[in-house]
């Protein structure tokens, strides 16, 4: 059972974790950027995606690339295996290994 001393020593360690990570932006697929970090202008490019079999593969794609930062469309296709993306170019390499994880292979 723990003390009111514990309980309190345990909120102040949250508490400074908290504080310590407030100047970060989380975004999506696990990766935080700091806030004032101004990303560049969007580009389009074009990635050859292996392993899609399906439509559901392409809005598995999309949902986990479209929670990127600065990332403003993205287009799948199984058919024709690639994934068209709508964002600034630092962001390419977070985009492959988002697809990547998602158990893609992406052609470079």
């Amino acid at each position: 059972m723990r003390s009111a001393h514990m309980n309190s020593v345990v909120v102040v360690a949250v508490a400074a974790t908290l504080m310590t990570l407030a100047p970060m932006a989380m975004v999506g697929c696990d990766r935080a950027v700091p806030a004032e970090q101004k990303l560049s202008a969007p580009v389009n490019f074009r990635l050859s995606v292996k392993g899609m079999h399906c439509e559901g593969c392409e809005s598995a794609i999309c949902d986990k690339v479209g929670k990127i930062a600065g990332v403003t469309a993205c287009k799948a296709s199984h058919t024709a295996e690639d994934v068209e993306v709508i964002a600034p170019a630092e962001q390419k390499a977070a985009i492959i290994a988002a697809i990547t994880r998602l158990g893609y292979s992406v052609e470079k």
